[in-house]
């Protein structure tokens, strides 16, 4: 048997060391670099998915609770025209139309509750708000009432091409919170974290 060369009595130092650099670290460090390589991975594909925590979903009909009022998103239909009956609310305009969500909505509070921003609608940024109406007899309306319940339709005003039979539109409620105090507002309902999102297919009428 010969005497190792310098080069081997080298390697063999080396391969020692790095073995006690493993075994003084242990599994628990080998798991922490396993998981920042999958980070780097991922990263280097795009990132991980996120997870919107704030979202609440519920179903076309379903009744979603958003502190002040109990509500429900029932159905979304395109118009030419504003009427009820024989009354027209909004008239033609070329080029433009109107969005109608239908809602019953609760107020559950103690105070009347203003309806006009309680549904953000999204991915429309060319829609103006026109206003909240009663559907049974097309009267406007501001507020409701603590503790009364009315069919509302919610109406936009927006581009004649900005939607078709079938598409999709989302909703989405802000969660609120009753909160007393306010030297100049008094008591009032505030927004906070969290809300509600509905997705409603379109109906566009001739």
């Amino acid at each position: 048997m010969g005497v190792p060369s310098a080069d081997q009595a080298t390697a063999g130092g080396v391969g020692s060391r790095v073995r006690r650099w493993l075994s003084e670290r242990g599994l628990r460090q080998w798991w922490k670099v396993g998981v920042a390589a999958i980070l780097a991975v991922a990263a280097l594909f795009g990132g991980l998915d996120t997870v919107d925590t704030d979202r609440t979903s519920f179903a076309p009909g379903e009744e979603f609770d958003d502190g002040q009022f109990t509500l429900t998103a029932d159905r979304a239909t395109v118009v030419p025209e504003l009427r009820a009956g024989p009354v027209v609310l909004g008239k033609t305009q070329p080029g433009r139309r109107y969005l109608g969500l239908v809602s019953t909505m609760r107020n559950d509070g103690t105070v009347p509750g203003r309806l006009a921003d309680e549904f953000d609608l999204r991915d429309q940024p060319d829609a103006t708000f026109v206003g909240v109406r009663r559907v049974a007899d097309g009267s406007p309306i501001i507020w409701l009432g603590p503790g009364l319940q009315e069919k509302l339709a919610f109406v936009w005003e927006l581009p004649d091409n900005a939607l078709a039979t079938g598409d999709v539109v989302t909703l989405r409620v802000s969660r609120k919170q009753f909160q007393e105090g306010f030297v100049t507002y008094g008591e009032r309902w505030v927004s906070v974290d969290g809300y509600g999102e509905v997705a409603l297919p379109v109906k566009v009428a001739t």
